[in-house]
């Protein structure tokens, strides 16, 4: 039996929610702090066999190294099993470190969703960890460390640093196989979602994502394309789980929940059928929503969701936002979703490759005439595998290689016709749109209009 500590790390920016972004990492801002889900069936899977802890130094507000290096002393832990993600892969590489300098013979391995060799690489020399796994472990955790399997990761291999791919056969296809999440060995009472009541958990009920936005998207490269789902047996048993821990509110982290429409609405007879009182959020298409399905989500205690938007230009989002999405299609679900009481929550970016001013004077026009409850803002990121990535090396457009400023919130890349600093102003402009748009109607029109000549001011400034 081994002694082992699975960790999600501290963090200077406590806004950062590690499994977000497919895994990457994420800045979802202030009032999101949310459980990490691949952790906690680490968690469960290794708790079979081994004397396992659990420590959440972000949601648990513990950032002090001498804590943790006692903690690992007073528990004769062998094995401490971090989170690495993107935006601190820095502070995540030195605390590992700094771990292991203060207590020799330590193992330390590293669960990610980063896939990227040159970043892996970096952060196995510079920690001194022994494995970086990017692959999908929630069942074979036990095989990575006794050294039985190497697909899915990055370990050192004698004298030289060896990355196995993950193949086809490493993910898990059935995902009714999915342990439950060891939530009961969290602080419960510390995890929030700004868009939720009360206490929050996360839960996923499937992976992977077929759209062709995953050329910018982390989702698809860190899960797949193809999408996999569990059963809606195993979704209500493991709510069923959720409730009894007294957790009323669940962020289903599915990049797509409703791709399958009869699958959602199977599961919300059952939500319904089994007197589950959950209150709960979801993120998704528009194109994969229907006025039938909005009206049972919200009997089954669906109070909003997130819909992937983009951009609000009428040939930008068709061809590069959100392909399979129209503006009428969003008018159209948005009327249905207020009238049923759904709240939208607005996914936009910045800086897509075809951007312009003119298509964000489209974006700032449609977003006010469609005035969804609240909007989420994100400057482009070319997260290291995607193919906008790529692009953008090829084309010399990242200006920041500093990993920890891709976090959505921080442009570190110009476009063809957007500048870093022009897509900085943008975003704040977006956000003074969305304010503006809560105010009372006296307010928000000549304040709209301000908004549209203050943009104009700077497109002739900018001499376009």
């Amino acid at each position: 039996m081994k002694r082992i500590l699975v960790l999600n790390p501290p963090s200077s920016d406590k806004t950062i929610n590690r499994d977000m972004a497919g895994g990457l990492g994420y800045s979802a801002g202030a009032g999101v702090v949310l459980p990490p889900i691949d952790l906690l069936n680490v968690v469960t899977t290794l708790k079979k066999k081994n004397k396992v802890y659990f420590v959440d130094a972000i949601a648990e507000k513990i950032d002090d190294l001498s804590y943790f290096v006692d903690f690992i002393k007073s528990k004769k832990i062998e094995i401490v099993i971090s989170g690495l993600a993107l935006p601190t892969v820095s502070e995540d590489t030195e605390f590992a470190k700094k771990l292991m300098d203060n207590i020799p013979g330590l193992r330390v391995i590293f669960k990610t969703g980063i896939n990227y060799k040159q970043i892996l690489e970096r952060v196995l020399k510079d920690s001194g960890a022994e494995l970086i796994i990017f692959g999908e472990c929630d069942l074979t955790i036990e095989e990575f460390l006794s050294g039985k399997r190497r697909t899915g990761c990055v370990y050192w291999n004698g004298k030289k640093i060896e990355l196995a791919p993950m193949t086809i056969e490493d993910r898990i296809k059935n995902l009714d196989e999915l342990p439950l999440s060891a939530r009961e060995e969290t602080k419960i009472d510390r995890y929030r979602y700004v868009l939720l009541p009360g206490v929050v958990t996360t839960m996923q009920t499937s992976r992977g994502c077929p759209y062709p936005c995953g050329f910018y998207c982390p989702y698809p490269l860190v899960q797949g394309k193809t999408w996999r789902a569990m059963s809606n047996e195993r979704v209500i048993k493991e709510l069923k789980v959720i409730s009894k821990l007294g957790i009323k509110s669940v962020l289903f982290r599915d990049a797509t929940f409703t791709l399958d429409n009869k699958r959602t609405e199977e599961l919300c007879n059952l939500i319904i059928k089994n007197k589950l009182k959950i209150r709960w959020w979801c993120e998704t298409r528009i194109n994969v929503l229907t006025p039938e399905l909005l009206k049972i989500m919200k009997r089954a205690g669906c109070l909003g969701i997130n819909v992937g938007i983009e951009t609000l230009d009428q040939e930008l989002i068709i061809y590069q936002g959100k392909p399979g999405v129209t503006l009428e299609s969003i008018q159209k679900i948005r009327a249905v979703a207020k009238e049923v009481g759904v709240r939208l929550h607005f996914l936009m970016i910045i800086g897509l490759p075809d951007d312009n001013l003119k298509t964000m004077s489209n974006t700032f026009d449609y977003l006010v005439r469609l005035n969804p409850e609240s909007v989420g803002f994100s400057t482009i990121t070319p997260y290291p595998g995607t193919e906008m990535f790529a692009d953008a090396m090829k084309e010399g457009l990242i200006q920041d290689f500093d990993w920890n400023k891709f976090n959505g919130n921080i442009s570190n890349m110009r476009t063809k016709y957007l500048s870093s600093f022009d897509m900085i102003v943008l975003r704040k402009m977006l956000l003074g749109t969305a304010f503006i748009m809560k105010q009372p109607p006296i307010i928000s029109v000549p304040a709209v209009i301000v908004i549209k000549i203050i943009l104009k001011i700077w497109k002739t400034v900018r001499r376009e």
